[in-house]
């Protein structure tokens, strides 16, 4: 494995070469939009960086194989260096292709996304904590440390929103809130004791490794928001847009789509409806709050 820091107008993203048996053809960085858009110039998809990089772009790795032979061109896995980078990534509408949370979602459609699919699972915030804690219940979260991958991610401002309305729990007051690098990250603190709880979901939880995920357990936030959605950037051209959705629709039934559902947690692929960007658009306005933005 070789890897390179490199400056992409002003902001530094490291860039993975996996060799032999490991994942082949990805990228990490964010290339910015208005490169050649000619039907064989390679597709940019940008991933929310949820887990682990080399954990993620091996997950999304059959999705872009399907993609690729599919349409018959490259494409391209590519993450930001934090949230903030790729909600900056979503606003600049750097990617040809985004599969992002759904508030960052909303913000893409603003900017002219086409809606194409999102994951059937809901996403629905659990408060992790490690097996066997006294912590049963969200009202016991009083006084305690809990880790978040970021606060600008769904599941994060899903449930303080529900901390904070349904038990009184206000982060910062009621108990400290620490942002990790990632899900897997935050999980993986809870099961080795380093944390009192964390707030993540179901997905994250299915991709980490059984001796991480068979150390904790969880309960669930009352609230629920659409899951990740899949989006084009309408640059690519009405007809290569339609050929993304149409093999999209196609993957569920092919055997790395199958394997894909199944190593992230995600049951099946579903159009998205307006009525999902609707329901999501009240959590796009949280990311703009003074506390979620960038340092």
């Amino acid at each position: 494995m070789t890897a390179a820091v490199c400056g992409l107008l002003g902001r530094c993203f490291m860039v993975v070469a996996v060799v032999a048996v490991a994942v082949s053809g990805l990228a990490v960085g964010a290339a910015k939009a208005g490169a050649d858009s000619a039907p064989t110039s390679p597709l940019r998809i940008g991933l929310l960086p949820t887990i682990a990089t080399l954990s993620l772009l091996r997950l999304y790795d059959p999705l872009r194989l399907h993609l690729q032979d599919s349409l018959g061109r490259p494409v391209e896995l590519y993450t930001s260096g934090s949230f903030h980078d790729y909600l900056d990534d979503v606003r600049e509408e750097t990617f040809d292709i985004i599969v992002t949370a759904p508030h960052f979602g909303v913000i893409a459609a603003d900017h002219g996304y086409v809606p194409l699919f999102r994951y059937k699972l809901e996403l629905r915030p659990l408060i992790i904590v490690p097996k066997g804690s006294d912590i049963r219940s969200a009202s016991q979260l009083r006084g305690k440390r809990v880790l978040t991958a970021d606060r600008l991610t769904a599941l994060s401002v899903v449930a303080e929103l529900w901390l904070r309305s349904d038990h009184g729990l206000v982060a910062g007051r009621d108990y400290q809130l620490v942002e990790a690098s990632n899900h897997s990250t935050a999980i993986r603190a809870v099961a080795l004791g380093e944390a009192d709880a964390a707030i993540s979901g179901r997905s994250p939880l299915a991709q980490v490794p059984p001796e991480i995920s068979g150390r904790v357990e969880t309960f669930e936030c009352r609230l629920t928001v659409p899951h990740q959605f899949t989006m084009a950037h309408p640059r690519l051209g009405a007809e290569t847009v339609e050929a993304i959705r149409r093999s999209l629709a196609a993957f569920d039934g092919t055997e790395r789509g199958k394997a894909f559902l199944k190593a992230g947690g995600f049951l099946g692929l579903i159009p998205i409806e307006f009525s999902d960007i609707e329901t999501a658009r009240p959590y796009a306005s949280v990311v703009d709050h003074p506390e979620r933005k960038r340092p």
